[in-house]
């Protein structure tokens, strides 16, 4: 029987004593530093940087010769975009260009 006056117990006391536990709590905040540094070192990498950029190499570019500049959108674009449509047939793609804001189709005829 337990000696002590049930004010004095303690629910710890009647528990074994992991030795483990504070060492996973140890490895969990490793494992976290070593994330936080790992994420820090490849933010601050300019080589890496440099490998993911993007920027077209100057025989890549190409000039469109053809298409037609759209001045409006067509007015089965318009009835898709309120739910008016039951179906859209693709023309051709369409670009904007960043200068002038104008959009030129490409149609695929």
């Amino acid at each position: 029987m337990n000696d002590k006056p049930s004010w004095q117990s303690s629910h710890f006391d009647e528990q074994d004593n992991d030795p483990l536990a504070g060492f996973a709590n140890i490895m969990d905040v490793m494992l976290v530093f070593a994330l936080g540094l790992m994420l820090a070192l490849v933010a601050q990498s300019q080589e890496l940087r440099a490998h993911l950029s993007i920027e077209p190499e100057p025989g890549q570019k190409t000039e469109v010769t053809t298409g037609s500049e759209l001045v409006n959108a067509p007015e089965s674009l318009n009835q898709a975009l309120s739910g008016q449509a039951n179906g859209m047939e693709s023309l051709g793609q369409v670009y904007k260009d960043p200068k002038t804001g104008k959009l030129i189709l490409i149609s695929t005829d």
